[in-house]
């Protein structure tokens, strides 16, 4: 035991898992310990043992350095673009290309600790600097953890007081990334006009003009089920973590609520581990049937580190083994094969888990909350909804310049949605509404809505949305319907009652930025001149 270098070691791990913790922190929104935590045990595990071996093998002193330099390698892996980052804004008179840059300092630490590892001050100072880099990250996220909403309300009444004048299903489809038609068409080339005009014959109200509450799944849909938006401009600001907006995700929203109260019972689709289906986190736990499918949750994590790294360049220039490519692209989360298995959901899998709820609860009316990647990147789905091998295809959730797997996903997606509509009841109640368009240009680089240019923002603000209500409600659905007053439409129809819409505003409030900006006239006026020019 006296050969070990405890503290070199200690200092190894440290600096091996703080590219971790750093992600976990900057991440905190959507990210938990429960999704990374495999991925430090693994990378310290195998630094300590390496450490460990060479000292029992060849000494104290060649197990401090073996240990302290794998450490390094794997701490500079991740600080692979911030180096390249730096280099581009700061450095850039040099003309050092960022590769080369992220080369040199590595190779710099290497060497300085090869020459130092042996004297105490420096294993000192190195072991301060390594805890330190891992342990303020993980403490931060603790805090917020700690300070962050957590537990549900157990509001929900078994039996509403005023009954609905009916209670068909009800299906809400979130699209996730479906631009608005003229979106796609202008931008995209994209003709949606045979599918609306199906819509329309079907009894669908198609809102043109629809606008979303927010830019991103995890604001806007919870602004859709809790029927107000979840970011206001000024001091009230956007929530500071996703511990409030994933609990109204979950089931614990005024729309669940109002649901529950008239003896709804719920089926949720989801992929992966994500917030959907987080039925610990609200009180319908006891009425809802999950159907989780694939793992995009986790797959995104491990593309998103592996960007973080060199090896994602090395692997789209078809520089690694396959077997390397495919694990960092996670295809083993996904989609590799014809069987589907352990992939994402189609309609039909929806439509057996309603069939599970109807055999055991028997003719209860159902709400269905379907959330369909199938428009969002990484698109996975060819145009027949069959896995895709398309070329060009990327395994990053922010790959919305692969236009043939976009067209491939809108095909799919058309067609999961005629489907639905052939498979399941006149009267039932269908949304289908986006959450938010594409990603376009300059938004996934600008951390400021000021930097963004107002095209890229109608892109991604303008959604696809639509709904079939009983025919004497129809005249009640806007060009503009999306939103919080989506389900409030809904309702109000069911219940025969006039609720008050509330006014439709579209605040701007992305992952970098904590400000929140009412986008809604910049977009409204850049739409009249569009259709002017």
């Amino acid at each position: 035991m006296r050969r070990l270098p405890f503290g070199a070691l200690l200092a190894a791990a440290s600096l091996t898992t703080a590219p971790f913790s750093a992600f976990l922190y900057g991440t905190r929104e959507y990210v938990g310990v429960g999704d990374i935590w495999r991925y430090p045990v693994v990378a310290v595990c195998a630094v300590v043992a390496t450490g460990v071996g060479v000292s029992a093998i060849f000494g104290r002193s060649a197990g401090t350095r073996m240990g302290l330099v794998l450490g390094w390698v794997v701490f500079a892996l991740f600080w692979y673009r911030d180096v390249g980052a730096v280099m581009d804004r700061q450095l850039a008179f040099t003309a050092i290309p960022g590769e080369l840059a992220w080369v040199l300092v590595l190779i710099a630490g290497v060497m300085v600790i090869h020459l130092f590892a042996g004297v105490s001050t420096f294993l000192r100072a190195g072991l301060l600097f390594s805890l330190t880099m891992a342990g303020l990250p993980l403490i931060q996220y603790g805090f917020v953890s700690l300070t962050a909403e957590t537990g549900s309300t157990e509001r929900f009444d078994a039996v509403s007081a005023e009954a609905w004048q009916s209670r068909p299903d009800i299906y809400y489809l979130i699209l996730d990334g479906l631009g608005r038609a003229d979106v796609l068409e202008e931008i995209y080339e994209i003709d949606l006009t045979e599918f609306i005009d199906g819509l329309d014959h079907e009894g669908f109200v198609v809102a043109d003009r629809a606008l979303s509450a927010h830019p991103m799944t995890w604001l806007s849909v919870p602004a859709v089920l809790d029927q107000e938006y979840q970011a206001y401009p000024g001091s009230l600001g956007r929530p500071a973590t996703h511990f409030r907006t994933n609990r109204i995700m979950s089931g614990d929203s005024r729309t669940h609520d109002e649901l529950a109260g008239q003896g709804y019972r719920f089926v949720t689709a989801t992929e992966g581990s994500g917030p959907f289906c987080d039925l610990e986190l609200s009180p319908i736990r006891d009425l809802a049937k999950c159907l989780v499918q694939g793992n995009s949750m986790n797959a995104a994590i491990r593309v998103q580190l592996a960007w973080m790294t060199p090896f994602y360049g090395l692997a789209n220039r078809g520089l690694l083994p396959a077997g390397v490519i495919g694990w960092l692209e996670a295809e083993d989360l996904r989609w590799t094969d014809e069987k589907r298995q352990g992939g994402t959901f189609l309609v039909g899998d929806v439509l057996e888990a309603v069939k599970s709820v109807r055999r055991e609860h028997g003719r209860v009316p159902i709400f269905v909350l379907a959330h369909m990647m199938h428009p969002h990147p990484p698109y996975l789905l060819d145009s027949e909804c069959r896995p895709s091998s398309h070329a060009g295809f990327r395994a990053s959730v922010d790959a919305w310049d692969d236009l043939v797997g976009l067209r491939m996903g809108v095909d799919c997606t058309r067609k999961q949605i005629l489907q639905l509509i052939d498979s399941i009841s006149q009267d039932a109640i269908i949304v289908l509404q986006s959450d938010h368009g594409p990603g376009r240009g300059e938004l996934l680089g600008s951390d400021s809505v000021a930097e963004i240019p107002i095209e890229d923002l109608w892109t991604r603000s303008s959604v696809f949305s639509a709904v079939r209500l009983p025919e004497k409600c129809r005249d009640q659905v806007s060009d503009t319907y999306a939103g919080v007053n989506t389900f409030i439409v809904v309702f109000n129809c069911l219940a025969g009652t006039q609720r008050r819409l509330e006014p439709q505003y579209s605040y701007w409030a992305w992952y970098a930025d904590r400000n929140v900006v009412d986008v809604t006239s910049r977009l409204r006026q850049y739409e009249v001149e569009r259709v002017r020019s």
